[in-house]
């Protein structure tokens, strides 16, 4: 625990990251969103959703145009260029945003307990037992490709094993409790950490040292006027990745698993990479072994892209500054 505070003091900034976008009245939609599902089914919802997708798609020029960007970035890649028949145009882009429908649909199932364990194949699945099974806590750095939310059942796997999901939203307290309501046997909880502080950290670090998991995602960028971040190859081009997430694994001092969860055919696939155990970063080498660690999770990142680049849910120009960057369209929620 020494010099946990100094380690997490950095931290702070990272708290006027992009969740600054409020999201006033999600709580009421949610919890219309979760009765609608449990009544009326996943097709009634569809129905509501793909019109909005398809609004969105007309209207949201920047969405629209950082998707086919990023598309045409596979596409360019050697390992990329497999996915598709013919370069990048508009079929592939909406193509991209009706992905993004389907994630958004079974982000609800995954909360309300409708994705069960025989949906899902896990690649790796040892490395996360064998912490499970000697009582260890642990990191989980993840991504917006795919969809995180899925790993929510891993609650019932191991059941030992309490997931904390930190997100940037004030309503994690009241999402808690509507998630209590709607599906009592997760084992899962939100955390929140808009102001993030030493006192934040120390109830992490409490957390993992009693066996829980903390999941943070490693790919959105602050979007404050000094925002603290690494560049790190992605795609052919530099981009700009939070020092946040690993700043955090590395103060916890736990072992550090990378997790990347996608639709795959009907079900779902989840991999789980070993990253560190801890992750260190000496004071005197800060900079260069967090440039490493960015480096090598921006590595792995592009690696999950190239083979689901549909499944990419970051629609801005991730090439982009973060302070010039727009984001559209907000998919941590």
């Amino acid at each position: 625990m020494s010099g946990l505070a100094e380690k997490t003091a950095a931290l702070r900034a990272e708290g006027k990251a992009w969740h600054q976008a409020q999201e006033r009245g999600s709580f009421v939609g949610l919890y219309l969103t979760f009765l609608a599902y449990r009544l009326l089914g996943r097709a009634f919802l569809a129905v509501l959703l793909y019109p909005i997708i398809f609004y969105f798609f007309l209207f949201g020029r920047q969405a629209r145009q950082a998707s086919r960007d990023f598309l045409a970035r596979v596409h360019a890649h050697p390992q990329g260029r497999g996915n598709f028949k013919r370069p990048p145009g508009w079929r592939e882009s909406l193509r991209h945003f009706l992905s993004f429908g389907t994630s958004a649909l079974d982000k609800v199932a995954a909360w309300m307990g409708r994705i069960s364990l025989g949906d899902i194949r896990y690649e790796n699945r040892e490395v996360l037992t064998e912490l499970e099974q000697a009582g260890r806590g642990v990191v989980m750095i993840a991504s917006h490709l795919g969809n995180i939310e899925v790993c929510r059942a891993l609650g019932s796997l191991y059941r030992n094993m309490r997931i904390n999901v930190l997100v940037h939203t004030r309503h994690a307290e009241s999402f808690n409790r509507l998630l209590a309501r709607t599906n009592p046997k997760a084992q899962v909880s939100l955390f929140q950490v808009t102001d993030f502080g030493p006192d934040t950290a120390m109830q992490l670090h409490e957390r993992v040292s009693r066996g829980e998991m903390v999941v943070i995602v490693g790919d959105r960028t602050p979007t404050s006027d000094t925002p603290r971040t690494v560049r790190a190859p992605f795609l052919g081009v530099s981009a700009d990745f939070p020092q946040g997430p690993f700043m955090l694994a590395a103060a916890l001092g736990a072992p550090v698993l990378l997790v990347f969860s996608v639709r795959d055919g009907d079900g779902y696939k989840v991999y789980f990479e070993k990253f560190a155990d801890p992750l260190a970063l000496p004071r005197r080498e800060r900079q260069a072994a967090l440039q490493a660690a960015v480096s090598r999770y921006a590595q792995r990142l592009e690696y999950y892209a190239l083979r689901y680049p549909y499944q990419w849910f970051n629609f801005f120009d991730f090439w982009a500054t973060p302070k010039a960057a727009d984001r559209p369209l907000d998919t941590q929620g």
